[in-house]
C-alpha cells in the first residue's frame, strides 16, 4: 500500500499501542482482531484507490474528479490521517 499524509505512523503508534495491550493483559492472540480494526479504514480506502489506478480508464479520471470532488477528496485524505 502507498503512503500518503503520513498515515503509516499513525498506524504504527496506533498498533504498536494495541500490541501492547494485548500483551500487558495475557491476550497475545486478540491482537490480530485489533489490527485489523484499527488499519480496516486504511486499508480500504488505500487499496480502493490503488484498485483505480490500476485500470488506465479509472486512473485518467482521478485527478479531473479530485478537482472538481474537492471536499470528497480532501475528507478521503484526511480519513487516511
Amino acid at each position: 500500500m502507498d503512503a500518503l499524509a503520513g498515515e503509516g505512523i499513525a498506524l504504527a503508534l496506533a498498533t504498536a499501542g494495541a500490541a501492547v495491550r494485548c500483551l500487558t493483559t495475557g491476550r497475545p492472540d486478540t491482537y490480530e482482531h485489533a489490527w485489523a480494526g484499527l488499519t480496516r479504514r486504511h486499508r480500504l480506502l488505500t487499496g480502493a484507490l490503488l484498485a483505480a489506478t490500476r485500470r488506465p480508464a479509472t486512473a485518467r479520471l482521478i485527478v479531473p474528479a479530485a478537482s472538481r470532488l474537492r471536499p470528497l477528496f480532501s475528507a478521503a485524505v484526511h480519513a487516511l490521517q
